[in-house]
Protein backbone atom coordinates (compact mmCIF):
# COMPACT_ATOMS: atom_id res chain seq x y z
CA UNK A 1 0.00 0.00 0.00
CA UNK A 2 1.24 3.51 -1.13
CA UNK A 3 2.11 5.45 1.74
CA UNK A 4 0.44 9.12 1.72
CA UNK A 5 3.20 10.86 -0.07
CA UNK A 6 3.81 7.89 -2.46
CA UNK A 7 0.30 8.20 -3.17
CA UNK A 8 0.24 12.17 -3.83
CA UNK A 9 3.25 11.73 -5.96
CA UNK A 10 1.86 9.35 -7.85
CA UNK A 11 -1.48 11.39 -8.41
CA UNK A 12 0.71 14.55 -9.65
CA UNK A 13 3.01 12.47 -11.70
CA UNK A 14 0.05 11.30 -13.46
CA UNK A 15 -1.50 14.56 -13.79
CA UNK A 16 1.37 15.90 -15.17
CA UNK A 17 1.88 13.35 -17.47
CA UNK A 18 -1.89 14.11 -18.42
CA UNK A 19 -1.23 17.51 -19.06
CA UNK A 20 1.98 16.98 -21.59
CA UNK A 21 0.17 14.47 -23.75
CA UNK A 22 -2.51 17.20 -24.33
CA UNK A 23 -0.58 20.08 -25.08
CA UNK A 24 -1.41 20.83 -28.63
CA UNK A 25 1.71 23.54 -29.26
CA UNK A 26 4.81 25.66 -27.74
CA UNK A 27 3.42 28.05 -25.09
CA UNK A 28 -0.14 26.93 -25.04
CA UNK A 29 -1.49 28.72 -22.09
CA UNK A 30 -3.29 26.46 -19.50
CA UNK A 31 -0.23 23.60 -20.48
CA UNK A 32 1.92 22.59 -17.60
CA UNK A 33 5.25 23.81 -17.62
CA UNK A 34 8.10 22.70 -14.94
CA UNK A 35 11.19 24.48 -13.87
CA UNK A 36 13.61 25.47 -16.73
CA UNK A 37 11.71 23.19 -19.11
CA UNK A 38 9.10 26.06 -19.18
CA UNK A 39 9.52 27.25 -23.56
CA UNK A 40 11.79 29.26 -24.01
CA UNK A 41 13.57 31.65 -26.46
CA UNK A 42 17.05 31.21 -27.88
CA UNK A 43 18.04 34.12 -25.63
CA UNK A 44 16.64 31.50 -22.74
CA UNK A 45 13.78 33.87 -21.43
CA UNK A 46 11.54 31.59 -19.35
CA UNK A 47 7.49 31.58 -21.22
CA UNK A 48 5.90 30.62 -17.85
CA UNK A 49 4.52 33.79 -16.28
CA UNK A 50 1.29 32.57 -14.91
CA UNK A 51 1.20 32.26 -11.11
CA UNK A 52 -0.57 29.26 -11.27
CA UNK A 53 1.77 27.45 -13.42
CA UNK A 54 4.38 28.53 -11.16
CA UNK A 55 2.36 27.15 -7.90
CA UNK A 56 1.84 23.75 -10.20
CA UNK A 57 5.55 23.75 -10.76
CA UNK A 58 6.78 23.92 -7.19
CA UNK A 59 4.44 20.90 -6.61
CA UNK A 60 5.28 19.11 -9.53
CA UNK A 61 8.80 19.17 -9.16
CA UNK A 62 9.12 16.92 -6.58
CA UNK A 63 6.90 14.22 -8.11
CA UNK A 64 9.88 12.21 -10.67
CA UNK A 65 11.37 9.50 -9.15
CA UNK A 66 13.47 9.56 -11.68
CA UNK A 67 17.29 7.79 -11.81
CA UNK A 68 19.89 10.72 -11.92
CA UNK A 69 22.30 8.75 -13.93
CA UNK A 70 19.23 8.80 -16.67
CA UNK A 71 19.09 12.36 -16.05
CA UNK A 72 23.21 13.65 -16.03
CA UNK A 73 23.08 14.74 -20.01
CA UNK A 74 25.76 17.00 -20.05
CA UNK A 75 28.81 18.22 -17.80
CA UNK A 76 28.79 22.55 -18.06
CA UNK A 77 31.39 23.37 -16.86
CA UNK A 78 35.41 22.49 -14.86
CA UNK A 79 34.31 20.35 -11.62
CA UNK A 80 30.80 19.79 -13.70
CA UNK A 81 28.89 22.37 -11.69
CA UNK A 82 28.95 25.89 -10.17
CA UNK A 83 29.89 24.48 -6.80
CA UNK A 84 32.68 22.15 -8.32
CA UNK A 85 32.58 19.53 -6.73
CA UNK A 86 33.11 17.16 -9.94
CA UNK A 87 31.03 14.33 -9.16
CA UNK A 88 29.00 12.68 -12.23
CA UNK A 89 26.11 10.17 -11.23
CA UNK A 90 26.54 8.26 -14.34
CA UNK A 91 28.77 5.09 -14.39
CA UNK A 92 32.22 5.23 -16.44
CA UNK A 93 31.85 3.71 -19.59
CA UNK A 94 33.67 0.99 -21.17
CA UNK A 95 37.16 2.36 -22.14
CA UNK A 96 37.93 -0.11 -24.73
CA UNK A 97 34.47 1.11 -26.92
CA UNK A 98 35.58 4.24 -28.31
CA UNK A 99 32.91 5.91 -30.11
CA UNK A 100 35.58 8.57 -32.52
CA UNK A 101 38.39 10.62 -32.39
CA UNK A 102 37.91 14.33 -33.56
CA UNK A 103 41.11 15.75 -35.02
CA UNK A 104 40.14 18.28 -38.03
CA UNK A 105 37.76 21.18 -38.30
CA UNK A 106 34.84 22.17 -40.18
CA UNK A 107 36.96 22.86 -43.14
CA UNK A 108 39.30 19.20 -42.87
CA UNK A 109 42.09 21.22 -41.09
CA UNK A 110 44.18 20.01 -38.00
CA UNK A 111 43.27 20.82 -34.63
CA UNK A 112 45.72 20.79 -32.13
CA UNK A 113 43.43 21.33 -29.19
CA UNK A 114 44.62 22.16 -25.65
CA UNK A 115 46.63 19.04 -23.84
CA UNK A 116 46.16 19.56 -20.64
CA UNK A 117 42.24 21.61 -20.51
CA UNK A 118 38.91 20.68 -19.48
CA UNK A 119 35.84 20.49 -21.71
CA UNK A 120 32.43 21.20 -21.62
CA UNK A 121 29.21 18.86 -22.73
CA UNK A 122 25.77 19.99 -24.07
CA UNK A 123 23.15 17.18 -24.74
CA UNK A 124 24.43 17.68 -28.33
CA UNK A 125 28.10 18.75 -28.79
CA UNK A 126 31.61 18.68 -26.73
CA UNK A 127 32.88 22.36 -26.75
CA UNK A 128 37.02 22.42 -26.60
CA UNK A 129 39.26 25.08 -26.88
CA UNK A 130 42.44 24.61 -29.62
CA UNK A 131 44.16 26.25 -32.41
CA UNK A 132 44.66 25.81 -36.56
CA UNK A 133 47.29 26.86 -38.75
CA UNK A 134 45.14 29.64 -41.59
CA UNK A 135 48.41 31.29 -42.11
CA UNK A 136 49.17 31.83 -38.70
CA UNK A 137 48.07 29.99 -35.21
CA UNK A 138 44.05 31.04 -35.18
CA UNK A 139 42.61 30.29 -31.72
CA UNK A 140 38.73 28.68 -31.57
CA UNK A 141 36.28 27.52 -29.73
CA UNK A 142 35.17 24.32 -31.80
CA UNK A 143 31.69 22.72 -31.43
CA UNK A 144 31.72 18.97 -31.62
CA UNK A 145 28.71 16.83 -32.61
CA UNK A 146 28.59 13.94 -29.79
CA UNK A 147 27.11 11.70 -31.99
CA UNK A 148 29.76 11.82 -34.89
CA UNK A 149 32.71 13.52 -33.25
CA UNK A 150 32.42 15.97 -36.57
CA UNK A 151 33.19 19.86 -36.18
CA UNK A 152 30.21 21.05 -36.77
CA UNK A 153 31.40 24.98 -36.01
CA UNK A 154 33.79 26.78 -34.37
CA UNK A 155 34.28 30.59 -33.54
CA UNK A 156 37.59 32.93 -32.73
CA UNK A 157 38.83 33.62 -29.11
CA UNK A 158 41.80 35.23 -27.90
CA UNK A 159 44.98 33.24 -28.07
CA UNK A 160 45.60 32.35 -24.49
CA UNK A 161 48.91 34.00 -22.84
CA UNK A 162 51.44 32.19 -19.84
CA UNK A 163 50.18 28.49 -21.17
CA UNK A 164 46.65 29.12 -19.90
CA UNK A 165 44.13 26.25 -19.84
CA UNK A 166 41.45 27.44 -21.37
CA UNK A 167 38.12 25.48 -19.93
CA UNK A 168 34.49 26.42 -21.16
CA UNK A 169 31.84 26.66 -19.52
CA UNK A 170 27.64 26.10 -20.82
CA UNK A 171 24.84 28.32 -19.42
CA UNK A 172 21.93 26.03 -20.41
CA UNK A 173 19.26 28.50 -19.56
CA UNK A 174 20.47 31.51 -21.72
CA UNK A 175 21.95 28.66 -24.36
CA UNK A 176 25.19 30.04 -23.90
CA UNK A 177 29.22 29.14 -24.10
CA UNK A 178 31.54 31.06 -22.00
CA UNK A 179 35.31 31.51 -22.72
CA UNK A 180 38.08 32.86 -20.72
CA UNK A 181 40.99 33.02 -22.69
CA UNK A 182 43.67 36.05 -23.42
CA UNK A 183 42.29 38.96 -21.54
CA UNK A 184 38.56 38.50 -22.71
CA UNK A 185 35.57 37.13 -21.51
CA UNK A 186 33.57 35.84 -24.42
CA UNK A 187 30.19 34.68 -24.95
CA UNK A 188 28.65 32.68 -28.26
CA UNK A 189 24.85 31.33 -28.94
CA UNK A 190 24.92 27.75 -28.20
CA UNK A 191 22.95 27.52 -30.92
CA UNK A 192 24.54 29.22 -33.91
CA UNK A 193 28.24 29.75 -32.73
CA UNK A 194 27.26 33.59 -32.97
CA UNK A 195 29.19 36.02 -30.83
CA UNK A 196 27.16 37.30 -27.81
CA UNK A 197 29.33 39.76 -26.09
CA UNK A 198 32.89 40.22 -25.53
CA UNK A 199 34.03 41.80 -22.25
CA UNK A 200 37.78 43.04 -22.10
CA UNK A 201 39.81 43.18 -19.12
CA UNK A 202 43.59 45.22 -18.37
CA UNK A 203 44.76 41.96 -17.23
CA UNK A 204 44.72 38.16 -18.85
CA UNK A 205 42.53 35.50 -17.70
CA UNK A 206 45.13 32.50 -17.14
CA UNK A 207 43.73 28.71 -15.69
CA UNK A 208 40.10 30.17 -15.23
CA UNK A 209 36.66 28.68 -15.69
CA UNK A 210 33.94 30.82 -15.91
CA UNK A 211 31.31 30.54 -13.14
CA UNK A 212 27.57 31.11 -14.10
CA UNK A 213 25.46 31.88 -11.04
CA UNK A 214 21.48 31.92 -11.18
CA UNK A 215 19.09 32.41 -8.40
CA UNK A 216 15.57 32.60 -8.89
CA UNK A 217 15.30 36.13 -6.60
CA UNK A 218 18.33 37.50 -9.02
CA UNK A 219 19.41 38.50 -12.56
CA UNK A 220 21.95 36.00 -13.84
CA UNK A 221 25.45 36.56 -13.15
CA UNK A 222 28.79 35.38 -14.26
CA UNK A 223 32.11 35.38 -12.48
CA UNK A 224 36.05 35.42 -13.59
CA UNK A 225 39.25 36.13 -11.62
CA UNK A 226 42.37 37.93 -13.64
CA UNK A 227 46.11 37.19 -13.27
CA UNK A 228 48.47 38.89 -11.53
CA UNK A 229 50.57 35.97 -9.99
CA UNK A 230 53.14 38.27 -8.24
CA UNK A 231 51.70 41.19 -7.68
CA UNK A 232 48.61 42.89 -6.20
CA UNK A 233 46.77 43.90 -8.78
CA UNK A 234 44.10 40.91 -9.50
CA UNK A 235 40.93 41.03 -9.00
CA UNK A 236 37.26 38.71 -8.47
CA UNK A 237 34.78 40.38 -11.66
CA UNK A 238 30.88 40.34 -11.93
CA UNK A 239 29.37 40.37 -15.07
CA UNK A 240 26.17 40.87 -16.26
CA UNK A 241 24.39 37.61 -18.41
CA UNK A 242 20.83 38.74 -18.27
CA UNK A 243 18.60 41.58 -20.68
CA UNK A 244 18.60 45.10 -19.62
CA UNK A 245 15.59 45.68 -17.31
CA UNK A 246 14.19 48.02 -14.52
CA UNK A 247 15.16 44.88 -12.33
CA UNK A 248 18.69 44.40 -14.05
CA UNK A 249 20.15 47.74 -14.95
CA UNK A 250 22.82 46.50 -16.84
CA UNK A 251 23.82 45.49 -20.00
CA UNK A 252 24.63 42.23 -21.94
CA UNK A 253 28.41 41.34 -20.48
CA UNK A 254 28.72 44.94 -18.55
CA UNK A 255 31.40 44.43 -15.97
CA UNK A 256 29.10 45.49 -12.49
CA UNK A 257 31.52 45.07 -9.97
CA UNK A 258 35.18 44.15 -9.45
CA UNK A 259 36.42 43.09 -5.97
CA UNK A 260 40.44 43.24 -5.31
CA UNK A 261 41.82 39.88 -4.46
CA UNK A 262 45.62 40.50 -4.12
CA UNK A 263 47.64 38.16 -5.92
CA UNK A 264 45.81 35.75 -8.24
CA UNK A 265 46.62 33.00 -11.10
CA UNK A 266 44.35 30.11 -11.78
CA UNK A 267 41.69 30.86 -9.59
CA UNK A 268 38.21 29.39 -10.54
CA UNK A 269 35.98 30.65 -8.20
CA UNK A 270 32.63 28.59 -7.11
CA UNK A 271 29.39 29.21 -5.76
CA UNK A 272 27.56 28.36 -2.52
CA UNK A 273 24.25 28.25 -3.20
CA UNK A 274 22.89 28.20 0.56
CA UNK A 275 24.34 31.13 1.25
CA UNK A 276 24.29 33.10 -2.32
CA UNK A 277 28.15 32.92 -1.99
CA UNK A 278 30.78 33.22 -4.78
CA UNK A 279 34.37 31.98 -2.84
CA UNK A 280 37.50 31.95 -4.42
CA UNK A 281 41.07 31.65 -3.72
CA UNK A 282 44.07 33.90 -4.16
CA UNK A 283 47.54 33.41 -4.22
CA UNK A 284 48.40 36.14 -1.50
CA UNK A 285 50.10 39.44 -2.33
CA UNK A 286 53.22 39.54 -4.22
CA UNK A 287 53.27 35.86 -3.82
CA UNK A 288 55.12 36.18 -0.79
CA UNK A 289 52.49 36.13 2.12
CA UNK A 290 50.35 33.13 2.15
CA UNK A 291 47.48 32.56 0.19
CA UNK A 292 43.60 33.26 0.97
CA UNK A 293 39.99 32.25 0.60
CA UNK A 294 37.47 35.06 0.46
CA UNK A 295 33.95 34.61 -0.08
CA UNK A 296 31.56 37.57 -1.05
CA UNK A 297 27.96 38.06 -1.95
CA UNK A 298 27.34 37.07 -5.37
CA UNK A 299 24.02 38.65 -6.25
CA UNK A 300 25.31 42.93 -4.96
CA UNK A 301 25.31 45.50 -7.17
CA UNK A 302 28.16 47.00 -6.49
CA UNK A 303 31.41 46.07 -5.19
CA UNK A 304 31.06 44.40 -2.10
CA UNK A 305 33.16 43.71 1.20
CA UNK A 306 34.55 40.07 1.94
CA UNK A 307 31.74 38.37 3.98
CA UNK A 308 34.79 36.19 5.24
CA UNK A 309 38.55 35.92 4.32
CA UNK A 310 40.55 32.79 5.24
CA UNK A 311 44.80 33.21 5.65
CA UNK A 312 46.12 30.04 4.77
CA UNK A 313 48.23 29.02 8.03
CA UNK A 314 51.54 27.34 6.01
CA UNK A 315 52.10 30.38 4.43
CA UNK A 316 51.28 28.94 0.78
CA UNK A 317 49.76 29.83 -1.83
CA UNK A 318 46.51 29.35 -3.62
CA UNK A 319 47.12 28.54 -7.69
CA UNK A 320 43.83 26.88 -8.07
CA UNK A 321 39.95 26.39 -7.80
CA UNK A 322 37.91 25.88 -4.59
CA UNK A 323 34.89 23.26 -4.34
CA UNK A 324 31.41 23.73 -1.75
CA UNK A 325 31.21 20.28 -0.25
CA UNK A 326 27.59 21.59 1.46
CA UNK A 327 28.42 23.16 4.54
CA UNK A 328 32.21 23.14 4.00
CA UNK A 329 35.05 24.85 1.17
CA UNK A 330 37.99 22.67 0.68
CA UNK A 331 40.85 24.53 -0.80
CA UNK A 332 44.94 22.93 -1.85
CA UNK A 333 47.47 25.43 -2.24
CA UNK A 334 51.22 25.05 -4.09
CA UNK A 335 54.05 25.62 -2.62
CA UNK A 336 57.29 25.80 -4.82
CA UNK A 337 59.86 24.71 -2.15
CA UNK A 338 59.80 21.48 -0.13
CA UNK A 339 59.22 17.96 -0.59
CA UNK A 340 55.95 16.11 -0.51
CA UNK A 341 54.46 17.33 1.49
CA UNK A 342 54.94 20.98 0.68
CA UNK A 343 51.61 22.26 0.21
CA UNK A 344 48.30 21.58 2.26
CA UNK A 345 44.48 20.60 1.68
CA UNK A 346 42.24 22.87 4.18
CA UNK A 347 38.40 22.80 4.88
CA UNK A 348 36.67 25.50 5.80
CA UNK A 349 33.24 26.17 7.25
CA UNK A 350 30.94 28.01 4.46
CA UNK A 351 29.49 30.22 6.43
CA UNK A 352 32.29 32.24 7.79
CA UNK A 353 35.44 30.63 6.76
CA UNK A 354 36.83 28.95 10.40
CA UNK A 355 39.36 26.73 9.91
CA UNK A 356 38.35 22.90 10.66
CA UNK A 357 41.06 21.36 9.61
CA UNK A 358 44.43 21.60 8.12
CA UNK A 359 46.68 18.56 6.59
CA UNK A 360 49.82 18.37 4.52
CA UNK A 361 49.47 17.42 1.17
CA UNK A 362 51.54 17.45 -1.95
CA UNK A 363 51.82 20.93 -3.95
CA UNK A 364 48.66 20.93 -6.50
CA UNK A 365 46.33 23.28 -8.64
CA UNK A 366 44.02 21.03 -8.72
CA UNK A 367 40.20 21.23 -7.20
CA UNK A 368 39.71 18.46 -4.17
CA UNK A 369 37.34 16.46 -4.74
CA UNK A 370 34.86 15.39 -1.63
CA UNK A 371 33.16 11.98 -2.03
CA UNK A 372 29.47 12.77 -1.38
CA UNK A 373 27.93 11.21 1.77
CA UNK A 374 30.83 8.87 2.45
CA UNK A 375 31.12 8.04 5.98
CA UNK A 376 35.16 8.39 6.32
CA UNK A 377 34.58 12.03 5.20
CA UNK A 378 37.12 11.14 2.53
CA UNK A 379 38.90 14.14 -0.14
CA UNK A 380 41.14 13.28 -3.33
CA UNK A 381 43.26 15.77 -4.50
CA UNK A 382 45.31 15.29 -7.78
CA UNK A 383 48.73 16.36 -7.05
CA UNK A 384 52.45 17.20 -8.18
CA UNK A 385 54.87 17.78 -10.75
CA UNK A 386 57.68 15.71 -11.83
CA UNK A 387 61.01 17.04 -10.23
CA UNK A 388 62.00 20.30 -7.84
CA UNK A 389 61.15 17.64 -4.45
CA UNK A 390 57.43 16.97 -5.88
CA UNK A 391 55.99 13.63 -7.70
CA UNK A 392 52.89 13.27 -9.39
CA UNK A 393 50.40 11.18 -7.28
CA UNK A 394 46.67 11.16 -6.29
CA UNK A 395 46.18 11.59 -2.62
CA UNK A 396 43.44 10.64 -0.87
CA UNK A 397 42.65 12.48 3.01
CA UNK A 398 39.90 10.65 5.34
CA UNK A 399 38.64 12.94 7.93
CA UNK A 400 36.79 11.99 10.68
CA UNK A 401 32.98 14.10 11.89
CA UNK A 402 35.09 16.07 13.62
CA UNK A 403 37.49 17.00 10.21
CA UNK A 404 40.47 16.05 11.82
CA UNK A 405 42.73 14.30 9.31
CA UNK A 406 43.22 10.88 10.09
CA UNK A 407 44.82 9.38 6.85
CA UNK A 408 46.35 10.12 3.94
CA UNK A 409 46.78 7.98 1.11
CA UNK A 410 48.83 8.22 -1.81
CA UNK A 411 49.26 6.64 -5.53
CA UNK A 412 52.90 7.23 -5.56
CA UNK A 413 54.03 5.46 -2.30
CA UNK A 414 51.29 2.86 -2.76
CA UNK A 415 52.87 1.94 -6.44
CA UNK A 416 56.46 2.41 -5.53
CA UNK A 417 58.27 -0.37 -5.99
CA UNK A 418 62.37 0.67 -4.91
CA UNK A 419 64.12 -1.24 -7.89
CA UNK A 420 67.63 -0.21 -6.98
CA UNK A 421 67.36 -0.14 -2.96
CA UNK A 422 68.63 3.58 -2.52
CA UNK A 423 65.50 4.17 -0.83
CA UNK A 424 64.51 7.44 -2.99
CA UNK A 425 61.51 7.53 -5.25
CA UNK A 426 62.48 7.83 -8.72
CA UNK A 427 61.38 7.55 -12.45
CA UNK A 428 60.10 4.38 -13.67
CA UNK A 429 59.65 2.84 -10.18
CA UNK A 430 55.90 3.86 -9.33
CA UNK A 431 53.20 4.64 -11.33
CA UNK A 432 52.93 8.55 -12.00
CA UNK A 433 48.76 9.06 -11.92
CA UNK A 434 47.53 12.26 -11.39
CA UNK A 435 48.94 15.70 -11.15
CA UNK A 436 49.21 19.10 -9.93
CA UNK A 437 46.99 20.41 -13.14
CA UNK A 438 44.80 17.55 -14.14
CA UNK A 439 41.05 17.72 -12.32
CA UNK A 440 40.01 13.88 -11.50
CA UNK A 441 36.01 13.48 -11.12
CA UNK A 442 34.30 11.19 -9.02
CA UNK A 443 31.58 8.63 -10.77
CA UNK A 444 28.97 7.53 -8.20
CA UNK A 445 26.74 4.98 -9.32
CA UNK A 446 24.54 1.93 -8.59
CA UNK A 447 27.98 0.24 -10.47
CA UNK A 448 29.92 1.96 -7.35
CA UNK A 449 32.06 4.44 -6.49
CA UNK A 450 35.08 5.33 -9.28
CA UNK A 451 37.68 8.04 -9.64
CA UNK A 452 38.68 9.08 -13.23
CA UNK A 453 41.68 10.45 -13.51
CA UNK A 454 44.73 11.01 -15.66
CA UNK A 455 48.53 10.95 -15.27
CA UNK A 456 52.04 12.32 -16.21
CA UNK A 457 52.17 9.53 -18.23
CA UNK A 458 49.09 10.68 -20.17
CA UNK A 459 46.81 7.37 -19.12
CA UNK A 460 43.44 7.74 -18.11
CA UNK A 461 43.10 5.31 -15.05
CA UNK A 462 39.87 4.35 -13.61
CA UNK A 463 40.39 3.29 -9.85
CA UNK A 464 37.95 1.89 -7.37
CA UNK A 465 38.06 3.70 -4.28
CA UNK A 466 35.93 0.81 -2.38
CA UNK A 467 38.75 -0.65 -0.47
CA UNK A 468 40.89 2.64 0.29
CA UNK A 469 40.22 2.86 4.20
CA UNK A 470 43.71 3.69 5.37
CA UNK A 471 46.83 4.98 4.64
CA UNK A 472 48.13 0.68 3.26
CA UNK A 473 45.40 0.57 0.96
CA UNK A 474 46.51 -0.92 -2.29
CA UNK A 475 45.99 0.79 -5.39
CA UNK A 476 42.81 -0.54 -7.97
CA UNK A 477 42.97 0.00 -11.40
CA UNK A 478 39.83 -1.00 -12.49
CA UNK A 479 40.00 0.35 -16.41
CA UNK A 480 42.28 3.12 -18.44
CA UNK A 481 42.97 4.02 -21.79
CA UNK A 482 46.14 5.88 -23.15
CA UNK A 483 46.87 8.28 -24.62
CA UNK A 484 45.12 10.84 -22.53
CA UNK A 485 46.16 14.20 -21.89
CA UNK A 486 43.33 16.50 -20.50
CA UNK A 487 40.81 16.19 -17.82
CA UNK A 488 37.76 14.37 -18.25
CA UNK A 489 33.89 14.55 -18.40
CA UNK A 490 31.22 11.87 -18.23
CA UNK A 491 27.78 13.08 -19.82
CA UNK A 492 24.99 10.60 -20.77
CA UNK A 493 26.94 7.63 -20.28
CA UNK A 494 29.97 8.90 -22.22
CA UNK A 495 33.20 10.06 -21.25
CA UNK A 496 34.85 12.69 -23.31
CA UNK A 497 38.69 13.68 -22.71
CA UNK A 498 41.55 15.32 -24.93
CA UNK A 499 43.98 13.56 -25.89
CA UNK A 500 47.30 13.59 -27.96
CA UNK A 501 45.33 11.73 -31.02
CA UNK A 502 42.84 14.70 -30.69
CA UNK A 503 39.17 14.91 -28.69
CA UNK A 504 38.48 11.49 -28.02
CA UNK A 505 34.59 9.95 -26.97
CA UNK A 506 34.39 6.75 -24.90
CA UNK A 507 30.91 4.79 -24.77
CA UNK A 508 27.63 3.66 -26.63
CA UNK A 509 26.17 6.73 -29.48
CA UNK A 510 24.20 9.62 -26.70
CA UNK A 511 20.91 9.82 -27.22
CA UNK A 512 19.19 11.95 -30.01
CA UNK A 513 17.59 14.30 -27.60
CA UNK A 514 16.70 17.30 -30.43
CA UNK A 515 13.91 15.77 -31.39
CA UNK A 516 12.63 19.20 -33.25
CA UNK A 517 16.01 19.74 -34.63
CA UNK A 518 16.23 23.18 -33.23
CA UNK A 519 19.47 23.08 -31.58
CA UNK A 520 17.78 23.17 -28.11
CA UNK A 521 17.02 19.98 -26.10
CA UNK A 522 14.19 21.01 -23.68
CA UNK A 523 10.49 20.02 -22.87
CA UNK A 524 9.28 20.82 -26.26
CA UNK A 525 11.23 18.16 -27.74
CA UNK A 526 8.96 15.80 -25.53
CA UNK A 527 5.75 18.01 -26.89
CA UNK A 528 7.20 17.02 -30.16
CA UNK A 529 7.30 13.44 -29.64
CA UNK A 530 3.81 13.28 -27.92
CA UNK A 531 2.17 14.65 -31.14
CA UNK A 532 4.09 12.52 -33.87
CA UNK A 533 6.69 15.39 -34.89
CA UNK A 534 10.24 14.97 -35.73
CA UNK A 535 12.73 12.58 -35.07
CA UNK A 536 11.17 9.98 -32.32
CA UNK A 537 13.59 7.54 -32.63
CA UNK A 538 16.04 8.71 -29.18
CA UNK A 539 18.09 5.84 -28.98
CA UNK A 540 18.73 5.72 -32.73
CA UNK A 541 17.39 1.53 -32.35
CA UNK A 542 15.89 2.11 -35.57
CA UNK A 543 12.47 1.97 -33.97
CA UNK A 544 10.52 4.33 -32.29
CA UNK A 545 8.47 3.22 -29.25
CA UNK A 546 8.16 3.29 -25.37
CA UNK A 547 11.55 3.39 -24.79
CA UNK A 548 12.46 6.22 -26.26
CA UNK A 549 9.63 8.55 -24.91
CA UNK A 550 11.11 6.80 -21.24
CA UNK A 551 14.79 8.14 -21.98
CA UNK A 552 13.74 11.55 -23.36
CA UNK A 553 11.79 12.44 -20.33
CA UNK A 554 14.39 10.89 -18.06
CA UNK A 555 17.09 13.15 -20.03
CA UNK A 556 15.13 16.45 -20.33
CA UNK A 557 13.20 16.23 -17.19
CA UNK A 558 15.19 14.40 -14.65
CA UNK A 559 17.14 17.77 -13.32
CA UNK A 560 14.17 19.31 -12.35
CA UNK A 561 14.85 18.89 -8.89
CA UNK A 562 17.57 20.22 -8.55
CA UNK A 563 17.31 23.16 -11.43
CA UNK A 564 14.01 24.29 -9.84
CA UNK A 565 15.76 24.31 -6.10
CA UNK A 566 18.88 26.25 -7.51
CA UNK A 567 19.92 29.55 -5.44
CA UNK A 568 16.54 29.15 -3.52
CA UNK A 569 17.73 27.62 -0.06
Amino acid sequence: MLSPREAFRSRTLAYSEKWISRAPGRGRPGSLLVGRCAPRSRAGHSALTNPLSLCLCASVVNTFALSAASAQQTWPTLGGNAARTSVATQPVPDLTQQTWTCTLDEQSRPIMFQAKAGVAVSPTHVLAAGFINDGGTVWKLFWVNRRSGVVERSAAIDAPVLESLTSPTIDSASNTVLVASGSTLAAFDLVTGATRFETSFINPLVNVSPLVVRAFHAPARIFVTDYDGFGDSASLHCINLDAFSTRNPFTLGQVIWSAPIGASSGNTPAYDAARGRVITAAVGLFATDPGEVLAFPAHATETPAPAWRFVNPSGAGFFGGVSVDGSTVLAASYAFFGGLNSGNLVRLRADNGTLLSNTAANRTASIPVALPSDALGRVVLSTGVQGFGSLPSLQVFGFSPSFSPTFAWSTHLRTWTDSNNNAIIENGEFTPIGGWNLQPILSVSGLGTRLVTGGADNVLRVLSLAGVNGSTSPVSVVQSATGITGSPAIAGGNLYAIGSAGLRSFGPAPLLLDVTRDGVVDVEDIYAWEQGRGLRDVDGSGAVNAADREQLINAIRGNEEAEQTEGRR
